[in-house]
């Protein structure tokens, strides 16, 4: 994907949770939310990092899926997708919500350096400036409800953390800039200690302030370690949208966009915007008031 100006914008959607059909009442302001903030943006790309769906109890799942898939590709702009813990628990599975997008979605965000690991889909996206590439964008699948009785919700696994470490070497340029952003659903446990310097946005989750897996398997150390990652962006507890930083990473959580979705938190989305001249990374939540 090129810049076409000088700035390169997303936007980010998390948490829609939309469920069964025909759409409900919340779903439909969730539609309403999602036309007027791209209405009003016009991104150079879109990102949903997971939770689509609210797939338990939800009667055909994948129907549900594919309507909210037909809905995005309206816009005709890139379109990225990651999944998180509750699009796959009702018996359709993330490769089945693969094809999905797939099928459905014209305007693909350009995948490269894909990898799949226990049905998680990991890939690249380059942003570029002709030949140049000026930035990363890490799609990882940070997985569903853990079922080993260790915690609540599964870990990345250490595949994904090697995957990371080899992909990033790799697209490595030593000259100081820090140019990786990760989007997955699910917090790392470093948000637990970054939540202690907070510089923008608010940490009110009523249910655990983090709801990170138990488990590390040291990905925040590989970002740290590869020197050019700016940080992460990820969704899953509704009532925090808060950037943060540790070691000099960011690490934060985009606006939940669904009325679905519990919590008071005002739903919205999240927009980055990656500048060229200078180099820089900014992100800011966008509410829409009811």
């Amino acid at each position: 994907m090129e810049f076409k100006n000088n700035t390169f914008k997303i936007v980010q959607f998390t948490d829609t949770h939309f469920g069964n059909l025909p759409a409900c009442h919340e779903d439909i302001k969730t539609f309403n939310l999602i036309d007027k903030i791209i209405k009003d943006e016009e991104p150079d790309l879109i990102v949903h990092t997971g939770d689509v769906i609210f797939s338990h109890g939800v009667k055909e799942p994948d129907k549900v899926f594919e309507n909210v898939m037909k809905y995005f590709d309206k816009y005709d702009i890139p379109f990225a997708i990651t999944f998180g813990n509750h699009d796959s628990e009702e018996g359709t599975s993330r490769r089945d919500l693969r094809a999905i997008y797939d099928k459905i979605i014209r305007n693909k965000a350009d995948k490269e350096d894909v990898f799949i690991v226990n049905d998680r889909e990991n890939y690249v996206i380059p942003l570029r400036d002709k030949d140049e590439d000026l930035a990363y964008l890490y799609m990882i699948d940070s997985g569903e409800d853990d079922r080993s009785g260790i915690g609540t919700y599964e870990w990345l696994l250490p595949d994904q953390v090697d995957w990371f470490r080899k992909t990033s070497a790799k697209y490595k340029k030593n000259d100081g800039i820090k140019r990786n952003i990760i989007f997955q659903h699910m917090p790392l446990p470093e948000y637990w200690e970054s939540m202690n310097n907070i510089i923008s946005g608010e940490q009110r989750e009523t249910n655990e302030a983090i709801s990170a897996p138990k488990i590390n398997t040291g990905f925040f150390a590989n970002m740290v370690l590869n020197g050019e990652t700016w940080g992460m962006i990820v969704g899953h507890d509704h009532e925090n949208n808060f950037d943060s930083t540790l070691f000099d990473i960011h690490l934060a959580y985009a606006n939940t966009s669904g009325y679905q979705a519990y919590g008071d938190l005002d739903k919205g989305a999240t927009v980055i915007e990656i500048s060229k001249d200078p180099f820089s990374i900014k992100i800011r939540n966008i509410q829409i008031d009811e």
